[in-house]
């Protein structure tokens, strides 16, 4: 029989079922069976109704089982005599192609293919050739083969291959690849039972075995060296397996009858996914075994014709239709599933949408662009949806109502799992709540951690808890799938891509093979609501994810809807500082930085608003306090504390200094917030006891804890440097209260697993212990998680969902949650249940993580200042009785100066209560070993780094502790200032002058060089001399009057002697005649800094290259996530710490960081660096930054010099040696132009030139000392600072009275500065390049 092209024959077949009718071929080729089950008989009858004839077979079989068996048999050796059961694909024919025995195991054809003749209409004419090609090589050939393409027509390659099984009654075997993909995956996985080890056959074993179609999805994924495993099974058609048994070739088994017969139907089918302009990266044995074809996207005209398959509704008209098909034409390759399913959605729900933002919904958005609430025209009209208004802490608004309808359009249109992407704190879980209240279905939680494996999203491993043998589990999505219900997959852009494109087929066809072997068919009411931050610059977003969900871009609410959500939910906080803080998120929002982390940390995230709210509105003067709280303000840079203060301000809320007055510490308010929040402990061993010294700093810590804890908070992040009492001030505050206290110290190798419990093997069982967290969470006690920063970030953020959401899915499988039922698998959270987590800040020279930057907005957020100098001198009193108090007092202020040196940048080791407290225990005890040796226990860290000592030593010195031997050399001071100088003789013959050998100062003659004040010879202060040549004297200053009294010639004479000079200088540095001592003595003046940028640089080295657990190992330690792997005798059950090849792991290795450092070389610096030394502190910083970056990789930098001549003069390239002799060539290059240049400035011109030639995310510094007023430089005139291409910084130096100053407050977001101290700008530009390296 014919069809078209397809000649076509297909047998429908359920055993399960009484009856059931085959179509063979069109209308009147029509083949009936039916079964009729007449107690001991069975009666078969086989109608051809084209020749009206009626076949009836019987038979009198004992058992059903057999009878079903012998029933198919009848009924393939009847249909085979009454029709043709060949199959003819184009001009390729199959006599006898195989049958499938088990409709489980053969994929159903689509559903907009329902009968054989939508074949012809809706394929387009490259997949009857694709399926020509498959029968080829599948029936014909009988070679495995791969199917190949663009990771775009991932589903166009799955849907194809599935749809020729589906044609040929093929049953498959299908096995999502990715890198967890093993051995035991791929060949037998044992298992243990009461009878001991046994082998489970896997799916490519199975398939073997009975002649199915093996698919093999994902081929580029598995890691090297595993899919060799395969190899001879696809060579040879033979394979050993664990159990010791052995899958033969049919020849070898018909020739010797042993082992374990290859079905001769059995074929391997693959499919693999190429970039543009790359060939497939295969292990040549491998690649060698299957035969290829490269599946192209769809043309144009044919998309058109079989997208109009897809409307239903008969609304779009085929103008629309042709506009939506060409809009795809720049996107690159798009699959014909995903443009029917945009033309299906687009025809159900116009006019409410339009087809552009059909096609984004779908992923086929220009630039990425996906589906939001400004693409819904007018309310779509939804059938089965009810407003919930259960939810007291949820609001509803006309976004977050537009929202839920775009995810429930999204469902009704035929997308079985649809993305939520948003921002932090932009509602995205409780929109999905929500929309399953408005369903009427339960809402599963599945909390997704970069750890987890494909395996892991299906199933988990357990032990029976009553025979010990191994078994599976449902995960959420498994549960939910099962049941019918909605699961929300909260964080898919943490998990990697192959591990979520494992999910691909249970979205989009709605079964899978579980990792237990069965097949699995989710139920018709399976939903899927996957929730996402918005893609970087390492886009998660792949090609093939794209194609995997419907896409709905979620935004924050508009200040309107904010507000009024803010209101209802805090009914009495007052309407003008809700305004003042929603114009506060407005500014900060509008704020340009350098870095994500940045950005992040200057946001005030929904989330962030509620806590912000929930404390302001119980105290309202404590607004702007609260604010720098959840800010986090104390620990960011200081640019960023001024862009918080210049916001704050600017929105009218007051922030109140520190308060230095002592706290009365039985307070009525405290003790009010204490017996309002006091417990009754049933078990008073787990309430702290600790020592604790009385002290007004701690005090209001404590107030403020307490303050966020009587208000409802359930979570609170303290953080603090180290040594400032966090764990004091919370076992005090916990004693007070009576609370039972759970305490989890988190450390690197602190598992998710450990967090939520403790497993065992008992008895050949597993058995799982309550961690302290679901011990906390049932007793209603405080969970303590100390060092929070030191765990992965994963580790903690896992709690997000127990925090906001009430839900966490447990490893035994059980689910913490606020539901009071008696289900034995539900521990209900206890209302008392809250945590506390404590950190240190995050960056250098912290070894933690940042968790404040992944989880801030989940915690009310806190700060634990360092100790004013009264708590401090207190606390030491109380460890130190019998230390003489002066001393008590120098310790104080020597501890308050440090401080000081740290949050400057001086130093960067944070000197905490903790060093003071040990030097005067130590003295307290010892008082005949000295201040010095007591001060050096916590000193001798630093005692190798030359210039940290130095500095130290100042530091201790200066209050009479000596850590060093010898001074340090003091840097050189500001000269003497002359005085206005009258020229003795007229400006009109230009020259050198003559040498004083004596160097005595000369004033306002015209002989000698060095002079100041005088005429045509080189100096300072005078006029018509060539070049600039500082003596080292005071400087006498003509008057501009006197200046402009040059003739034109003499100026231009004394021009070309300063360019001829130049040219002659740098011409000498070439030959090498180089100064070592005055290269060395620039050096020491910023080795420190170099010491500390380099460090900060390392660190960020040893983040990137930090070993991770890697799993799935042979050996190392034991995996406790895979205990019930090693009962069962797997051999990969086991992790090691090593370096994962994965450049995510490094932020800085993408792509090489470009830093572009403009410097001022223009006559002035060299002019008036007798008085500030500007010049002398730009050579410096330069040379701090070639010495930092010569030998990392990591970065390309670039020095530009600018001056009166030039806005461009190129100092240093990526190219550069960076060796001392090219580095003092460079810094005297920069001082024989600023010598012999011409008066004049090209700042301006300079910062738009850089900005123009930088690349996107470089660093540019700009460094000018620009006479504003006189060159008239304005704020619009420095505009291009704030590109969003770079990152820019403009630093002012050696301003004239408050000109800079005054500026630089005009231009937004802080990207000028002014440095009032020149020896601060080292300092300044080491600050600039570690903020814009946060990561």
């Amino acid at each position: 029989m014919f069809l078209g092209m397809l000649q076509y024959r297909v047998i429908f077949f359920n055993r399960r079922h009484v009856e059931q009718t085959a179509e063979v071929g069109a209308q009147k080729h029509i083949a009936t069976v039916r079964f009729a089950d007449k107690g001991s008989c069975f009666d078969l009858r086989l109608q051809y109704l084209q020749e009206s004839t009626m076949i009836t077979f019987r038979t009198a079989l004992s058992t059903r089982r057999v009878l079903l068996t012998d029933a198919f048999r009848f009924i393939h050796g009847a249909v085979t005599t009454l029709l043709d059961t060949s199959v003819t694909i184009g001009d390729v024919t199959v006599s006898n192609p195989p049958m499938g025995n088990d409709v489980n195991l053969i994929p159903q054809l689509p559903s907009r293919l329902k009968h054989f003749h939508d074949i012809q209409a809706k394929l387009p004419p490259c997949h009857f050739s694709h399926l020509r090609w498959m029968l080829q090589k599948d029936l014909v050939l009988k070679q495995d083969f791969l199917l190949l393409g663009t990771p775009s027509l991932a589903l166009e390659r799955r849907h194809l291959l599935l749809l020729y099984a589906a044609l040929l009654n093929r049953e498959v075997e299908y096995v999502a690849l990715s890198r967890d993909t093993s051995e035991a995956d791929l060949k037998q996985r044992k298992e243990v039972s009461n009878h001991g080890t046994v082998y489970v056959n896997q799916a490519p074993v199975r398939a073997a075995i009975h002649g199915r179609l093996l698919i093999l999805d994902g081929i580029e994924k598995a890691e090297r060296n595993v899919l060799p495993t395969l190899n001879n099974l696809l060579e040879n058609r033979e394979l050993p397996l664990d159990d010791g048994t052995i899958l033969v070739s049919p020849e070898v088994y018909d020739r010797h009858n042993m082992g374990i017969s290859v079905h001769p139907d059995f074929r391997v089918a693959a499919i693999g996914s190429l970039s543009q302009g790359e060939s497939a990266s295969l292990d040549p044995p491998l690649r060698s075994r299957f035969q290829a074809r490269l599946v192209s996207s769809v043309d144009a005209g044919d998309m058109l014709v079989v997208a109009a398959t897809a409307v239903s509704q008969g609304t779009l008209e085929m103008s629309s239709l042709k506009h939506m098909v060409e809009s795809t034409g720049g996107i690159g390759d798009v699959s014909v599933q995903s443009i029917q399913n945009a033309i299906r959605y687009i025809d159900i729900f116009q006019p409410s949408i339009s087809p552009s933002a059909a096609l984004k919904a779908h992923g086929i958005g220009i630039n990425g662009g996906m589906i939001g609430v400004r693409d819904v025209k007018f309310p779509f009209d939804l059938k089965g949806i009810t407003n919930s208004t259960s939810n007291a802490n949820f609001v509803a608004t006309k976004t977050t109502n537009t929202v839920r309808d775009l995810i429930v359009a999204g469902f009704q249109s035929g997308s079985r799992a649809v993305a939520c992407v948003g921002p932090k704190g932009c509602y995205k879980s409780a929109i999905a709540s929500e929309t399953a209240k408005s369903m009427g279905v339960k809402m599963e939680l599945f909390s997704l951690h970069p750890d987890m494996t494909a395996r892991d999203l299906l199933m988990v491993r357990a032990t029976d808890n009553e025979s010990g043998d191994t078994s599976w589990r449902e995960t959420p999505l498994t549960r939910a799938a099962r049941k019918g219900t909605l699961v929300v997959l909260d964080g898919i852009d943490k998990i990697r891509t192959d591990t979520l494109t494992s999910l691909a087929l249970v979205l989009e066809q709605g079964w899978v093979i579980l990792p237990d072997g069965t097949r699995f068919y989710a139920n018709d009411n399976f939903r899927c609501i996957a929730l996402a931050h918005p893609p970087t610059n390492r886009s998660w977003i792949t090609p093939e994810v794209r194609s995997m969900f419907h896409w709905i871009q979620v935004e924050p609410l508009p200040n309107a809807e904010l507000r009024d959500v803010l209101m209802k939910l805090f009914p009495s906080l007052d309407g003008d500082i809700l305004d003042n803080l929603l114009k506060l998120q407005k500014e900060l929002d509008r704020v340009s930085v350098d870095s994500d982390a940045e950005k992040e940390a200057l946001q005030l995230t929904m989330r962030k608003l509620k806590h912000i709210c929930r404390r302001v509105e119980r105290s309202p003067n404590e607004l702007g306090r609260i604010i720098n709280n959840t800010l986090l303000t104390s620990f960011l840079p200081d640019w960023d504390q001024g862009i918080i203060a210049k916001c704050l301000s600017k929105c009218g809320i007051h922030v109140p200094g520190e308060v230095k007055d002592e706290i009365a510490f039985d307070n009525g308010m405290v003790n009010d917030l204490v017996e309002s929040c006091q417990r009754t402990a049933s078990n008073p061993l787990l309430v702290p006891n600790p020592r604790f010294e009385e002290n007004p700093g701690q005090a209001r810590s404590e107030r403020d804890i307490l303050e966020a804890h009587s208000v409802g908070e359930k979570a609170l992040l303290i953080t603090g440097y180290q040594g400032v009492g966090k764990n004091k001030i919370v076992d005090h505050l916990l004693s007070k209260l009576n609370c039972e206290r759970e305490y989890i110290q988190l450390h690197r190798d602190s598992t998710i697993q450990s967090l939520m419990m403790t497993p065992s093997v008992e008895n050949g069982r597993i058995v799982y212990h309550d961690s302290p967290l679901v011990r906390a969470a049932k007793h209603g006690r405080i969970l303590v998680l100390d060092e929070a920063d030191k765990a992965p970030v994963e580790v903690v953020a896992l709690l997000k969902g127990l925090i906001e959401d009430g839900q966490l899915s447990l490893p035994d499988g059980r689910v913490l949650c606020h539901d009071n039922t008696s289900d034995p698998d539900i521990i209900s959270i206890h209302p008392d249940f809250r945590i506390w987590t404590l950190t240190n800040p995050a960056g250098f020279p912290f070894h933690g993580n940042d968790l404040a930057r992944e989880m801030a907005d989940v915690f009310s957020c806190h700060q634990v200042p360092p100790m004013d100098m009264d708590s401090h001198r207190r606390i030491l009193k109380s460890y130190g009785p019998e230390v003489n108090d002066d001393f008590i007092d120098k310790i104080v202020k020597i501890w308050d100066e440090l401080r000081n040196a740290h949050k400057k940048g001086v130093i960067a080791y944070p000197f905490s209560l903790r060093e003071a407290v040990a030097v005067v225990k130590h003295l307290n005890t010892f008082p005949n070993d000295g201040t010095k040796e007591a001060v050096e226990n916590v000193v001798s860290f630093d005692r190798l780094d030359t210039s940290l000592a130095k500095r130290l030593d100042s530091i201790f010195s200066g209050h009479g502790i000596g850590l060093l031997d010898k001074k340090t050399t003091e840097r050189r001071s500001g000269r003497d200032h002359g005085t206005i100088s009258t020229p003795k003789t007229r400006a009109s013959d230009p020259k050198h002058g003559k040498v004083d050998p004596d160097n005595t100062p000369h004033v306002g003659g015209n002989t000698w060089a060095g002079g100041t004040g005088g005429s045509d010879t080189a100096g300072l202060g005078g006029r018509g001399g060539p070049y600039r040549l500082d003596a080292g004297h005071p400087v006498h200053q003509i008057s501009d009057e006197m200046k402009a009294q040059v003739s034109k010639e003499a100026q231009e004479r004394a021009k070309k002697m300063a360019q001829d000079a130049l040219k002659q200088k740098l011409d000498e540095l070439n030959m090498g005649k180089l100064d070592w001592s005055r290269y060395t003595n620039l050096r020491e003046q910023v080795d420190e800094q170099i010491s500390q940028l380099k460090s900060y640089l390392r660190d960020l080295r040893k983040r990137s290259e930090e070993r991770v657990w890697l799993k799935n190992q042979t050996s190392g330690e034991l995996d406790e996530n895979k205990i019930v792997d090693l009962l069962s005798g797997e051999r990969d059950v086991f992790k090691r710490r090593g370096t994962p090849n994965d450049p995510k792991n490094d932020p800085l290795q993408t792509k090489p960081i470009v830093i572009r450092l403009v410097v001022d070389i223009s006559a002035s610096m060299y002019r008036f660096n007798g008085y500030d030394q500007r010049l002398e502190r730009l050579l410096e910083a330069t040379l701090m930054m070639m010495e930092t970056l010569k030998d990392d990789t990591r970065f390309q930098l670039y020095i530009i010099g600018h001056n009166g001549s030039s806005a461009k003069i190129p100092l240093v390239n990526p190219t550069t040696n960076m060796d001392e002799k090219t580095q003092l060539q460079v810094l005297e290059c920069m001082v024989a132009n600023t010598q012999y240049t011409y008066a004049g400035d090209n700042t301006v011109d300079a910062i738009s030139l850089v900005v123009n030639e930088a690349g996107k995310g470089d660093l540019v510094i700009i460094i000018s000392d620009a006479n504003l007023k006189r060159y008239e430089i304005t704020v619009e005139d420095l505009h291009p600072l704030q590109s969003q291409k770079v990152h820019a910084h403009l630093i002012f130096i050696g301003s004239l009275g408050d000109e800079a100053s005054e500026l630089a407050k005009k231009i937004p977001n802080e990207r000028a500065q002014v440095c009032f101290h020149s020896a601060d700008l080292p300092l300044i530009i080491k600050q600039i390049v570690t903020n814009a390296l946060r990561v």
